[in-house]
Protein backbone atom coordinates (compact mmCIF):
# COMPACT_ATOMS: atom_id res chain seq x y z
CA UNK A 1 0.00 0.00 0.00
CA UNK A 2 1.32 3.14 -0.97
CA UNK A 3 1.78 5.92 2.19
CA UNK A 4 0.87 8.71 0.14
CA UNK A 5 -2.71 10.98 1.47
CA UNK A 6 -4.63 12.23 -1.95
CA UNK A 7 -7.76 15.01 -1.19
CA UNK A 8 -10.46 15.34 -3.53
CA UNK A 9 -12.02 18.84 -4.28
CA UNK A 10 -15.50 19.19 -6.34
CA UNK A 11 -18.59 20.36 -6.16
CA UNK A 12 -20.10 17.47 -4.11
CA UNK A 13 -21.91 19.54 -2.15
CA UNK A 14 -25.87 19.71 -2.59
CA UNK A 15 -28.66 18.38 -3.92
CA UNK A 16 -27.12 16.78 -7.72
CA UNK A 17 -27.13 13.37 -8.19
CA UNK A 18 -24.18 14.00 -10.94
CA UNK A 19 -22.06 15.74 -8.37
CA UNK A 20 -21.98 13.31 -5.49
CA UNK A 21 -21.96 10.19 -7.84
CA UNK A 22 -18.45 11.64 -9.60
CA UNK A 23 -16.87 12.63 -6.33
CA UNK A 24 -17.58 8.76 -5.55
CA UNK A 25 -16.27 7.35 -8.36
CA UNK A 26 -12.73 9.11 -8.40
CA UNK A 27 -12.15 8.72 -4.91
CA UNK A 28 -13.24 4.98 -4.81
CA UNK A 29 -11.58 4.29 -8.31
CA UNK A 30 -8.03 6.04 -6.97
CA UNK A 31 -8.67 3.76 -3.62
CA UNK A 32 -9.08 0.66 -5.52
CA UNK A 33 -6.31 0.88 -8.00
CA UNK A 34 -3.81 2.93 -6.94
CA UNK A 35 -3.68 1.91 -2.62
CA UNK A 36 -3.37 5.64 -1.52
CA UNK A 37 -3.29 5.17 2.41
CA UNK A 38 -6.76 7.70 2.64
CA UNK A 39 -8.27 9.18 -0.20
CA UNK A 40 -10.64 12.08 0.96
CA UNK A 41 -13.09 13.96 -0.47
CA UNK A 42 -12.36 17.54 1.04
CA UNK A 43 -16.19 18.82 1.80
CA UNK A 44 -15.64 22.45 1.72
CA UNK A 45 -18.68 24.54 1.68
CA UNK A 46 -18.46 27.82 -0.33
CA UNK A 47 -19.87 31.17 1.37
CA UNK A 48 -23.28 31.01 -1.24
CA UNK A 49 -24.22 27.52 0.41
CA UNK A 50 -23.75 28.96 3.94
CA UNK A 51 -27.57 29.55 5.51
CA UNK A 52 -27.09 32.68 6.73
CA UNK A 53 -26.04 33.69 3.20
CA UNK A 54 -29.40 31.84 1.68
CA UNK A 55 -31.48 33.64 4.22
CA UNK A 56 -30.35 36.85 2.99
CA UNK A 57 -30.88 35.84 -0.74
CA UNK A 58 -34.42 35.58 -0.04
CA UNK A 59 -35.21 38.38 2.41
CA UNK A 60 -35.06 41.13 -0.05
CA UNK A 61 -37.76 40.25 -1.58
CA UNK A 62 -41.46 40.55 0.20
CA UNK A 63 -43.13 38.27 2.87
CA UNK A 64 -44.50 35.94 0.47
CA UNK A 65 -41.07 35.51 -1.63
CA UNK A 66 -39.81 34.98 1.81
CA UNK A 67 -41.72 32.18 3.46
CA UNK A 68 -41.42 30.13 -0.48
CA UNK A 69 -38.14 30.42 0.19
CA UNK A 70 -37.83 29.34 3.59
CA UNK A 71 -40.12 25.80 2.68
CA UNK A 72 -38.00 25.74 -0.37
CA UNK A 73 -34.56 25.95 1.58
CA UNK A 74 -36.43 23.29 4.31
CA UNK A 75 -36.86 21.16 1.52
CA UNK A 76 -32.77 21.49 0.30
CA UNK A 77 -31.93 20.79 3.94
CA UNK A 78 -33.53 17.94 4.29
CA UNK A 79 -32.39 16.32 0.67
CA UNK A 80 -29.22 17.59 1.24
CA UNK A 81 -28.18 15.67 4.64
CA UNK A 82 -29.68 12.52 2.92
CA UNK A 83 -27.29 13.61 0.15
CA UNK A 84 -24.32 13.61 2.76
CA UNK A 85 -25.00 10.34 4.49
CA UNK A 86 -25.15 8.84 1.04
CA UNK A 87 -21.66 10.07 0.45
CA UNK A 88 -19.77 8.99 4.17
CA UNK A 89 -21.12 5.90 3.40
CA UNK A 90 -19.80 5.38 0.31
CA UNK A 91 -16.39 7.09 0.15
CA UNK A 92 -13.91 8.93 2.72
CA UNK A 93 -15.41 12.69 3.47
CA UNK A 94 -14.11 14.83 5.48
CA UNK A 95 -15.87 17.20 8.29
CA UNK A 96 -16.91 20.37 6.63
CA UNK A 97 -14.47 23.09 5.79
CA UNK A 98 -15.99 26.77 5.19
CA UNK A 99 -12.28 28.75 4.85
CA UNK A 100 -8.76 28.57 3.20
CA UNK A 101 -7.12 28.87 6.24
CA UNK A 102 -8.38 25.77 7.64
CA UNK A 103 -7.98 23.79 4.65
CA UNK A 104 -4.17 24.63 5.07
CA UNK A 105 -4.40 23.01 8.16
CA UNK A 106 -6.24 19.71 7.39
CA UNK A 107 -5.32 19.32 3.89
CA UNK A 108 -2.19 21.40 3.14
CA UNK A 109 0.70 18.58 3.90
CA UNK A 110 -1.46 16.35 1.49
CA UNK A 111 0.75 14.73 -0.93
CA UNK A 112 -1.93 14.62 -3.68
CA UNK A 113 -4.79 17.04 -4.22
CA UNK A 114 -6.68 17.07 -7.12
CA UNK A 115 -9.10 19.50 -8.16
CA UNK A 116 -12.25 18.39 -9.95
CA UNK A 117 -14.47 17.38 -11.73
CA UNK A 118 -17.93 19.38 -12.05
CA UNK A 119 -17.79 23.67 -13.00
CA UNK A 120 -15.50 23.87 -10.03
CA UNK A 121 -13.75 26.83 -12.66
CA UNK A 122 -16.92 27.95 -13.95
CA UNK A 123 -16.93 32.02 -12.26
CA UNK A 124 -20.08 32.92 -13.29
CA UNK A 125 -21.83 29.68 -11.00
CA UNK A 126 -19.32 30.16 -8.03
CA UNK A 127 -20.49 33.89 -8.24
CA UNK A 128 -15.99 34.68 -8.77
CA UNK A 129 -12.62 32.83 -8.75
CA UNK A 130 -12.95 30.57 -5.96
CA UNK A 131 -9.09 30.13 -4.76
CA UNK A 132 -10.01 26.85 -3.04
CA UNK A 133 -11.46 25.61 -5.87
CA UNK A 134 -7.33 26.04 -7.88
CA UNK A 135 -6.11 24.66 -4.73
CA UNK A 136 -4.84 27.77 -3.11
CA UNK A 137 -4.20 25.70 0.13
CA UNK A 138 -1.97 23.56 -0.94
CA UNK A 139 2.00 23.78 0.66
CA UNK A 140 4.86 23.69 -1.56
CA UNK A 141 5.66 19.99 -1.36
CA UNK A 142 1.77 18.89 -2.46
CA UNK A 143 1.61 17.45 -5.62
CA UNK A 144 -1.48 19.33 -7.45
CA UNK A 145 -3.36 18.09 -10.26
CA UNK A 146 -7.06 18.84 -12.28
CA UNK A 147 -9.14 15.94 -13.10
CA UNK A 148 -11.93 17.02 -15.71
CA UNK A 149 -12.34 20.33 -14.11
CA UNK A 150 -15.38 22.03 -15.98
CA UNK A 151 -15.01 25.42 -16.75
CA UNK A 152 -18.81 25.65 -18.45
CA UNK A 153 -18.49 28.38 -19.85
CA UNK A 154 -15.95 29.96 -22.64
CA UNK A 155 -15.57 33.69 -21.79
CA UNK A 156 -13.71 35.21 -19.02
CA UNK A 157 -12.47 38.80 -17.74
CA UNK A 158 -8.89 39.78 -18.41
CA UNK A 159 -8.56 40.06 -14.74
CA UNK A 160 -10.49 36.64 -14.44
CA UNK A 161 -7.76 35.26 -17.11
CA UNK A 162 -4.88 36.96 -14.50
CA UNK A 163 -5.96 35.33 -11.66
CA UNK A 164 -6.75 31.80 -13.11
CA UNK A 165 -3.09 31.55 -14.67
CA UNK A 166 -1.19 32.54 -11.63
CA UNK A 167 -3.61 29.87 -9.94
CA UNK A 168 -2.96 27.24 -12.11
CA UNK A 169 0.94 27.95 -12.61
CA UNK A 170 1.97 25.36 -9.60
CA UNK A 171 -0.12 22.28 -11.29
CA UNK A 172 1.90 19.26 -12.40
CA UNK A 173 -0.65 18.12 -14.90
CA UNK A 174 -4.10 19.36 -15.76
CA UNK A 175 -6.90 17.82 -17.49
CA UNK A 176 -10.54 19.41 -18.30
CA UNK A 177 -13.99 17.26 -18.58
CA UNK A 178 -14.65 19.90 -22.14
CA UNK A 179 -12.36 20.31 -25.79
CA UNK A 180 -13.59 23.36 -25.51
CA UNK A 181 -11.90 24.03 -22.11
CA UNK A 182 -8.69 22.69 -22.84
CA UNK A 183 -8.44 25.13 -26.21
CA UNK A 184 -9.19 28.63 -24.51
CA UNK A 185 -6.80 27.22 -21.89
CA UNK A 186 -3.86 27.05 -24.61
CA UNK A 187 -5.26 30.46 -26.07
CA UNK A 188 -4.43 31.93 -22.76
CA UNK A 189 -0.85 30.34 -22.48
CA UNK A 190 -1.72 27.34 -20.04
CA UNK A 191 -0.25 24.74 -22.01
CA UNK A 192 -0.83 20.83 -22.02
CA UNK A 193 -4.19 20.31 -20.89
CA UNK A 194 -5.43 17.28 -21.76
CA UNK A 195 -9.17 16.20 -22.31
CA UNK A 196 -10.24 13.73 -20.16
CA UNK A 197 -13.81 12.01 -19.42
CA UNK A 198 -15.95 12.67 -16.50
CA UNK A 199 -15.20 10.34 -13.34
CA UNK A 200 -18.41 8.84 -13.36
CA UNK A 201 -17.20 6.72 -16.66
CA UNK A 202 -14.28 5.34 -14.29
CA UNK A 203 -17.35 3.04 -12.91
CA UNK A 204 -18.63 0.89 -15.48
CA UNK A 205 -22.63 -0.39 -15.79
CA UNK A 206 -21.77 -3.25 -13.63
CA UNK A 207 -19.92 -1.37 -10.70
CA UNK A 208 -22.54 1.01 -10.82
CA UNK A 209 -25.48 -1.69 -10.21
CA UNK A 210 -23.47 -1.72 -6.43
CA UNK A 211 -24.64 1.70 -5.57
CA UNK A 212 -28.17 1.48 -6.27
CA UNK A 213 -31.11 0.66 -4.55
CA UNK A 214 -34.56 -0.11 -6.72
CA UNK A 215 -37.36 2.48 -6.58
CA UNK A 216 -40.13 0.26 -5.49
CA UNK A 217 -43.60 0.52 -7.81
CA UNK A 218 -41.89 1.77 -10.43
CA UNK A 219 -43.61 0.76 -13.67
CA UNK A 220 -41.53 -1.99 -15.65
CA UNK A 221 -41.15 -0.03 -19.41
CA UNK A 222 -40.55 3.51 -18.80
CA UNK A 223 -39.53 6.65 -20.80
CA UNK A 224 -37.50 8.56 -17.05
CA UNK A 225 -37.23 12.45 -17.12
CA UNK A 226 -34.12 14.20 -15.37
CA UNK A 227 -33.86 17.91 -15.68
CA UNK A 228 -32.06 21.05 -14.03
CA UNK A 229 -32.65 24.53 -13.99
CA UNK A 230 -35.94 24.86 -15.37
CA UNK A 231 -39.63 24.38 -14.33
CA UNK A 232 -39.40 21.90 -17.18
CA UNK A 233 -43.08 22.07 -18.19
CA UNK A 234 -41.74 22.34 -22.02
CA UNK A 235 -39.87 19.26 -21.55
CA UNK A 236 -42.21 17.12 -20.28
CA UNK A 237 -44.72 17.73 -22.74
CA UNK A 238 -42.04 16.88 -25.24
CA UNK A 239 -41.09 13.58 -23.13
CA UNK A 240 -44.93 12.37 -23.08
CA UNK A 241 -45.14 12.79 -26.57
CA UNK A 242 -41.96 9.81 -26.86
CA UNK A 243 -43.26 8.16 -23.93
CA UNK A 244 -47.14 7.77 -26.15
CA UNK A 245 -45.16 6.92 -29.31
CA UNK A 246 -43.12 4.01 -27.71
CA UNK A 247 -45.57 3.12 -25.43
CA UNK A 248 -43.62 3.85 -21.96
CA UNK A 249 -45.04 5.39 -18.85
CA UNK A 250 -43.24 8.22 -17.72
CA UNK A 251 -41.37 8.66 -14.35
CA UNK A 252 -39.74 11.91 -13.17
CA UNK A 253 -36.83 12.46 -10.95
CA UNK A 254 -37.21 15.46 -8.74
CA UNK A 255 -34.55 16.13 -6.65
CA UNK A 256 -36.44 18.08 -3.77
CA UNK A 257 -39.76 17.73 -2.77
CA UNK A 258 -42.26 20.26 -5.43
CA UNK A 259 -46.44 20.26 -5.11
CA UNK A 260 -46.07 20.92 -9.18
CA UNK A 261 -47.90 18.58 -11.02
CA UNK A 262 -46.33 17.64 -14.32
CA UNK A 263 -49.29 14.61 -14.82
CA UNK A 264 -46.78 11.86 -15.06
CA UNK A 265 -47.13 8.27 -13.55
CA UNK A 266 -44.68 8.52 -11.05
CA UNK A 267 -42.27 11.37 -9.56
CA UNK A 268 -39.59 10.22 -7.54
CA UNK A 269 -38.53 12.98 -4.99
CA UNK A 270 -36.16 13.63 -2.23
CA UNK A 271 -34.40 10.43 -2.95
CA UNK A 272 -30.69 9.46 -2.43
CA UNK A 273 -28.17 9.07 -5.78
CA UNK A 274 -28.90 4.96 -5.49
CA UNK A 275 -32.54 5.41 -6.58
CA UNK A 276 -31.29 7.88 -9.35
CA UNK A 277 -28.77 4.87 -10.41
CA UNK A 278 -31.51 2.20 -10.47
CA UNK A 279 -33.81 4.37 -12.75
CA UNK A 280 -31.09 5.00 -15.11
CA UNK A 281 -29.82 1.94 -15.62
CA UNK A 282 -33.30 0.57 -16.03
CA UNK A 283 -35.30 3.28 -18.27
CA UNK A 284 -36.27 2.64 -21.53
CA UNK A 285 -35.91 6.02 -22.55
CA UNK A 286 -34.16 9.27 -20.85
CA UNK A 287 -34.83 12.87 -21.91
CA UNK A 288 -32.84 15.08 -19.74
CA UNK A 289 -31.26 18.41 -20.05
CA UNK A 290 -28.61 17.60 -17.64
CA UNK A 291 -24.98 16.54 -18.18
CA UNK A 292 -24.87 13.90 -16.14
CA UNK A 293 -28.15 13.09 -17.25
CA UNK A 294 -26.56 11.99 -20.69
CA UNK A 295 -23.54 10.57 -19.08
CA UNK A 296 -25.30 8.01 -17.09
CA UNK A 297 -27.36 7.25 -20.09
CA UNK A 298 -24.26 6.39 -22.65
CA UNK A 299 -22.76 4.59 -19.74
CA UNK A 300 -26.71 2.54 -18.92
CA UNK A 301 -26.28 2.73 -22.87
CA UNK A 302 -30.19 3.48 -22.84
CA UNK A 303 -31.50 5.03 -25.50
CA UNK A 304 -31.75 9.33 -25.09
CA UNK A 305 -32.47 12.92 -26.09
CA UNK A 306 -30.34 15.50 -24.54
CA UNK A 307 -31.73 18.84 -24.66
CA UNK A 308 -30.40 22.08 -25.57
CA UNK A 309 -30.21 25.11 -22.39
CA UNK A 310 -30.18 28.72 -21.63
CA UNK A 311 -26.83 28.64 -21.47
CA UNK A 312 -23.56 26.06 -20.37
CA UNK A 313 -24.27 23.77 -23.22
CA UNK A 314 -20.50 23.85 -23.72
CA UNK A 315 -20.82 20.78 -21.56
CA UNK A 316 -23.71 18.89 -23.16
CA UNK A 317 -21.86 19.83 -27.01
CA UNK A 318 -18.81 17.71 -25.96
CA UNK A 319 -19.86 14.49 -23.90
CA UNK A 320 -22.47 14.16 -27.46
CA UNK A 321 -20.12 15.31 -29.96
CA UNK A 322 -17.06 13.13 -28.46
CA UNK A 323 -19.72 10.12 -28.27
CA UNK A 324 -21.03 10.37 -31.80
CA UNK A 325 -24.35 11.71 -30.61
CA UNK A 326 -24.46 14.95 -32.04
CA UNK A 327 -28.06 13.71 -33.97
CA UNK A 328 -29.71 13.34 -30.37
CA UNK A 329 -29.09 16.83 -29.48
CA UNK A 330 -32.63 18.62 -29.93
CA UNK A 331 -34.58 21.34 -28.46
CA UNK A 332 -38.03 21.14 -26.80
CA UNK A 333 -38.82 22.79 -29.91
CA UNK A 334 -38.73 19.62 -32.05
CA UNK A 335 -40.60 16.23 -31.67
CA UNK A 336 -37.90 14.18 -30.16
CA UNK A 337 -38.67 11.03 -31.98
CA UNK A 338 -35.51 10.13 -33.68
CA UNK A 339 -36.14 6.93 -35.73
CA UNK A 340 -33.02 5.31 -35.41
CA UNK A 341 -31.65 3.71 -32.43
CA UNK A 342 -28.80 4.63 -30.82
CA UNK A 343 -25.61 1.87 -31.90
CA UNK A 344 -23.41 1.29 -28.78
CA UNK A 345 -20.92 -1.08 -30.23
CA UNK A 346 -20.32 2.25 -32.14
CA UNK A 347 -20.73 4.97 -29.10
CA UNK A 348 -18.54 2.03 -26.68
CA UNK A 349 -15.49 1.94 -29.08
CA UNK A 350 -16.03 5.73 -28.50
CA UNK A 351 -15.83 5.27 -24.51
CA UNK A 352 -13.34 2.95 -24.51
CA UNK A 353 -10.42 4.48 -26.52
CA UNK A 354 -11.30 7.97 -24.32
CA UNK A 355 -11.83 6.40 -20.91
CA UNK A 356 -8.04 4.60 -21.47
CA UNK A 357 -6.72 7.64 -22.40
CA UNK A 358 -8.43 9.20 -19.12
CA UNK A 359 -6.84 6.76 -17.03
CA UNK A 360 -3.42 7.08 -18.38
CA UNK A 361 -3.72 10.49 -17.32
CA UNK A 362 -4.60 9.87 -13.81
CA UNK A 363 -1.57 6.85 -13.97
CA UNK A 364 1.23 9.54 -15.52
CA UNK A 365 -0.06 12.14 -12.77
CA UNK A 366 -0.20 9.93 -10.01
CA UNK A 367 3.30 8.40 -10.25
Amino acid sequence: MRKEKVGIISIHYGVNFGSALQAIALSQYLKQNFEFECVDVINYIPKRFKRINRLKNISGYGAKYFMHGLIRMSRFEKTNKKYISYLKENTSVSKPIYSMEKAKTEFGDYDYLIAGSDQIWNSEYNQGIDAMYYLGFASENTTKIAYAASCGKEEYSNEDWNKICKFLEGFSAISLREKSSAKIMDEHGIQNCKFVLDPTFLFSRAQWKNYEKEVVGCPEKYLLIYFLDTRGEDIVKLAKKIAVAKGLHTVLIRPVYSKIDYGVDLVVSDATPDKYIWLFRHASFVVTNSFHGVSFSINMERQFVALKRDKYNSRLDNIMNVMGLADRFVTTKEDGLIESDINYSKVNERKSTLLKSSKEFLQSALQ
